[in-house]
């Protein structure tokens, strides 16, 4: 099996991964059309149902499966690594097999748990597609811990693909019998799109069984196999603390729901003089998880690939004990997070309030006004949030699987301290949610970079590039600030937005190559020319 660099791997996934949040948008869209609001409040009540008990086959198992893949695969151990898929394919059938019957058995109390009786039919037609998740999980750990994204990346294109097609398809056939069935075509999409991704998987599994087989014959541990109570011990010492710190973030947002409109509800709206009513709190809290927050997750598709990737990469090395590569690694990862962290949190809270306008137009001018304050502070936490993915995949390679969950939590416990004392504070209001979020991902990213530089060491040069990276992002950041409004007026509101982004990620390119805060090496893999890449790279200001 052919195995790319993790780099390589991270392009592969965040190429499918920002191509499938494109589909997934442009699937919401007619969507909404076909079964109206209530339509789409049926398919809501279900599918954030479903997302939980995926947590569980999604989350932890397909990182333990490709670390323990490439561990295995780094010593030449071939055969176990088979072995490893093997049981770990029988342990998410089983899983899947658990959380679809009970999903479909209790579908109708689920529904009317939920508010709404009719929500049954969308959430039995979702719940096969638990079965159908948990084993491609299967397929893609493994995959991933020989170092072979493309099935992981192809799939998930599939995935969204299918729901597209086959969920509008049968959406606007079976609304003809009422909203409710038009949900449940929807979501009956979603799991055809399942059995489709899986069918290629199998497809692609069953191509290379030939080469795989191959590589056991040449196994160098000749009969020697792990028990395979060792193997799920092992699997389960990983997958649980994954599960569990892949649980915080939807803990997270439940706080903001318990915490933001309780604690509104007794600050001072400067606006009315009086408190806030809970019709004004929802509006606040809507435009902060609806409108706002969203838009800080899309930087996250890239580092999300980075940290598939370098789990399998870092493992591999751990294994041998070759420290020279996982410093490496790890440094090439965190420089490529900063890279892309950096700007997308100074861009996007410069262009905040634009950018609502731009994508949400039908707000009135106060609700923009507002929502792109939040924005403005949530965006800080970007460069936070994309480390903290980063640096937890960089310790679950050298086997510190338990430090990034904790550290997570005290950033968790941090946010709730934070928000519930801001929000209360009338000048800030729901801003204090914003900011006890910042204070989320500081906390735990912080925390984890320590445990990084404690376990593996960090060089000056990193350090140096670092602060090369912020200081082109804060020139971009005030080009683009001051420029934004002569093209207000020079060309109007949305062309003047684009036009800024556009100019703003020149600026920063020409400011790091100026600095030479990329070399050669790193824009070979940027444009995979090396003529060019040297080219570009002699442009750069060199010393003495």
């Amino acid at each position: 099996m052919g195995r790319k660099s993790f780099i390589k791997g991270a392009a592969v996934l965040a190429g499918a991964g920002l191509f499938a949040k494109f589909l997934g948008a442009v699937f919401r869209i007619p969507l909404t059309y076909l079964i109206g609001s209530e339509g789409m409040g049926l398919y809501q009540m279900a599918y954030p149902i479903y997302s939980f008990l995926l947590v569980t086959s999604s989350a932890g198992l397909p990182v333990a499966i490709s670390k323990m893949v490439s561990e295995k695969i780094a010593l030449d151990d071939y055969a176990g690594a088979h072995r490893v898929f093997r049981i770990s394919l029988l342990l998410l059938a089983g899983i899947g097999t658990l959380t679809s019957v009970l999903l479909f058995s209790f579908s109708g109390a689920v529904a009317r748990a939920v508010g709404n009786p009719n929500a049954v039919y969308s959430i039995l037609a979702i719940a096969p597609g638990l079965f159908f998740v948990s084993v491609i999980s299967s397929f893609r750990g493994y995959f991933q811990g020989m170092q072979y994204m493309n099935p992981t990346a192809i799939s998930q294109v599939i995935e969204q693909m299918g729901k597209l097609i086959l969920g509008l398809r049968l959406a606007s056939y079976w609304v003809k019998r009422g909203v409710e069935f038009g949900a449940a075509g929807a979501m009956l999409g979603v799991t055809l799109s399942e059995v489709m991704a899986l069918a290629l998987l199998l497809g692609i599994y069953r191509r290379k069984k030939t080469e795989i087989r191959d590589n056991i014959k040449k196994n160098r541990f000749g009969r020697y196999r792990e028990s395979t109570r060792s193997i799920m011990t092992r699997m389960m010492n990983i997958a649980v603390p994954v599960t569990i710190g892949a649980s915080f973030m939807p803990l997270v947002a439940l706080a903001d729901e318990i915490i933001v409109v309780n604690r509104l509800v007794d600050v001072i709206n400067y606006d009315t003089g009086l408190k806030y009513t809970v019709e004004e709190a929802t509006r606040l809290y809507g435009l902060l998880t609806a409108y706002a927050s969203p838009l800080i997750n899309f930087p996250t598709i890239i580092t999300i690939a980075l940290a598939m990737s370098v789990v399998p990469s870092i493992s591999e090395s751990y294994v041998l004990k070759d420290w020279k590569a996982i410093s490496y690694k790890a440094e090439t990862a965190m420089r490529l997070t900063l890279l892309i962290g950096l700007p997308a949190a100074v861009g996007m809270s410069a262009m905040a309030r634009p950018v609502i306008q731009l994508l949400y137009a039908s707000l009135d001018a106060g609700e923009i006004a507002k929502a792109g304050n939040i924005l403005s502070v949530l965006s800080i936490g970007i460069v936070f949030l994309t480390g903290i993915q980063t640096l937890t995949g960089i310790l679950q390679g050298i086997n510190r699987i338990v430090i990034p969950v904790r550290n997570l939590l005290i950033g968790a416990l941090a946010k709730i301290g934070v928000s519930y004392i801001l929000i209360g504070i009338p000048g800030l209001n729901v801003l204090g949610a914003a900011v006890g979020t910042v204070v989320c991902y500081l906390t735990a990213s912080l925390l984890d970079f320590a445990a990084m530089v404690k376990h593996i060491g960090i060089s000056q040069k990193f350090a140096v590039q670092a602060s090369k990276f912020a200081f082109a992002s804060g020139f971009m950041g005030a080009v683009v600030i001051i420029m934004f409004k002569p093209l207000m007026t020079a060309v109007g509101g949305i062309p003047a937005t684009i036009l800024a982004i556009f100019i703003g990620i020149i600026i920063y390119a020409l400011a790091l190559i100026v600095m030479g805060a990329v070399d050669a090496k790193d824009l070979r893999i940027l444009f995979r020319n090396s003529k060019l890449a040297d080219r570009i790279a002699s442009i750069r200001l060199r010393n003495g």
